[in-house]
């Protein structure tokens, strides 16, 4: 239940309580001066009411998915980005369970997947979203069938088909022309045009343009990028690429100005909306073509798969080609090296 805790950090009292939606404990203040008599009783009895909604909402039977889900997905995941998006997934599934009533794996039914995905799309979700999220649903009630919560699990007969996710376009070079003069003309977007030309030149995502001074070797024409998708553990976390002499010369010119190449990117991604919006206005693109842009030139030069793959730093071709955009006459410029077949 909902209690009082004092904190050294604070003179108010600290509630202490059960967030009805996730069933993990919460804290908030309730500027409730511990010192003072009144006020603590005034603090008691926001205690007391907490606990009385908890007990009105509390698991009324065992196994109930508030009782066990949230621990389960903080123990089971060990990346923290796969835990941050099941949380999320989760945040989402459990406000579908309490319009629909369904709190415990064994009131889950086949057709409750297609009533899901309705739901998330009418909120603006995409379809491919969704079906992730009934995905992790799956593998919740799998576990619920482990710990003999219930005896099948309906989910797992449902065959969602995927979307086709639009394909990003690969930028032409009057593109590439009408952005820089969209960022130039940008008042105070000095910082978008050092991003876009550093995504530009190294096929790197936008959350790696940022870097100081300290990244850059000139004289080796060198640059260390910090890979925004691996974990802090992973001995290809931090990677090194060619500097280009083109994009050495505007780096030079912005490190004399500032230590760093673009403002601390704010994690909310405000800046990425706000870049992408500007180069979306100029291209009709956003960032990640940037990237599709790079590996398709890449490949249009002749680099092996190994050898692109080593420059934007991915692990498997699978991803890697996804990028690729070389077309019928890229096919065909290369079907007039091929010779014919002998004898003829």
């Amino acid at each position: 239940m909902a209690h009082l805790v004092r904190s050294e950090k604070t003179r108010f009292w600290v509630l202490r309580y059960r967030d009805l939606d996730s069933g993990q404990w919460r804290e908030k203040s309730t500027k409730c001066d511990a010192d003072d008599a009144k006020a603590t009783r005034r603090a008691q009895r926001m205690a007391e009411e907490e606990s009385r909604r908890e007990a009105q909402v509390a698991p009324t039977e065992k196994g109930d998915f508030v009782a066990w889900v949230p621990d389960f997905i903080e123990r089971h995941y060990t990346n923290k980005r796969s835990v941050k998006r099941y949380r999320l997934a989760w945040a989402r599934i459990v406000e579908w369970q309490r319009l629909r009533r369904v709190r415990h794996p064994a009131s889950v039914r086949f057709e409750h997947v297609q009533d899901f995905l309705d739901w998330r799309t009418a909120q603006g979700a995409s379809k491919n979203t969704a079906r992730l999220e009934i995905k992790f649903f799956s593998s919740i009630m799998q576990e619920a069938m482990r710990r003999e919560l219930t005896e099948k699990n309906p989910l797992a007969l449902a065959k969602v088909p995927r979307k086709a996710a639009k394909v990003k376009k690969e930028l032409t070079p009057d593109d590439f022309i009408a952005a820089r003069a969209a960022f130039t003309e940008r008042s105070g977007a000095a910082w978008m045009l050092t991003a876009f030309e550093i995504c530009s030149h190294l096929g790197c995502r936008f959350s790696e343009s940022e870097f100081g001074r300290d990244a850059v070797d000139f004289e080796k024409k060198m640059v260390t990028l910090v890979d925004s998708k691996r974990d802090d553990t992973d001995p290809r976390k931090r990677f090194c690429v060619p500097l280009p002499d083109t994009l050495a010369t505007h780096l030079k010119a912005v490190f004399d100005k500032r230590d760093r190449t673009t403002p601390p990117l704010d994690k909310s991604g405000e800046h990425n909306r706000q870049f992408n919006k500007t180069l979306k206005a100029a291209t009709g693109a956003t960032s990640h073509s940037l990237r599709v842009s790079f590996i398709t030139r890449c490949h249009r030069a002749g680099l092996s798969e190994s050898q692109a793959m080593r420059l934007t730093n991915h692990s498997t071709r699978l991803v890697h080609l996804i990028y690729s955009r070389l077309n019928f006459a890229d096919a065909q410029a290369a079907a007039a090296l091929v010779p014919p077949p002998a004898g003829l």
